[in-house]
């Protein structure tokens, strides 16, 4: 038989959704509410690498996750009949939304210092996003629409979802990983001037 895996990618896009706030809403917040972040910037360590460091952490712990769902290809592969690429290139477009929402998560916890907040501003932030990219199935024939939806990460997804992968849209999911790890260390250099 030949499979079509595109719900299992579309389905871990809702898993995204709803994890990524859960795993990035404690990296920053807790640390300044505790007040344990005077101590880590006392450490000899950029707030690059602090930043960084969170960052990797947290997407490497969403890689597993998504790893864990290696099993359906493989057996897919085992099993039956179906074309390689477009799960591969869903795979690399699954773990870049994962890099770009959790660079949207850690700068949420930057921005405060309540947890719940900053799961809430993610959440929110990554349920726009996903608003976003229904409006170009709205209004099909307006420009504002298409460009609004452009801004959306899930977007971006669909483009690479039928295994296509557009170097526009690495680029974009690439820009707004920097985008926003960059604001999460302006938001701690700001500590300094407090």
């Amino acid at each position: 038989p030949n499979f079509n895996l595109s719900p299992l990618f579309s389905n871990m896009m809702v898993f995204v959704l709803f994890i990524t706030p859960l795993v990035t809403m404690r990296l920053l917040s807790e640390e300044k509410r505790e007040g344990t972040i005077e101590m880590l910037f006392t450490a000899p360590l950029t707030e690059w690498q602090v930043t960084l460091g969170k960052f990797i952490g947290a997407l490497l712990f969403m890689a597993i996750l998504v790893a864990c769902t290696l099993y359906v290809p493989f057996f897919t592969f085992r099993y039956g009949s179906v074309d390689g690429g477009p799960i591969w290139g869903s795979y690399l477009a699954l773990l870049l939304v994962c890099g770009s929402a959790v660079s949207f998560g850690v700068f949420c916890s930057s921005i405060t210092d309540s947890q719940v907040v900053a799961g809430f501003l993610t959440f929110g932030g990554l349920l726009g996003s996903w608003i976003l990219s229904w409006l170009d199935q709205v209004a099909p024939d307006n420009k504002w629409a298409g460009l609004a939806s452009q801004l959306s990460l899930y977007s971006h997804f669909q483009g690479m979802l039928g295994g296509a992968v557009d170097t526009k849209d690495i680029l974009f999911f690439l820009t707004f990983i920097f985008f926003f790890l960059y604001a999460t260390v302006r938001v701690l250099e700001s500590r300094k001037w407090r």
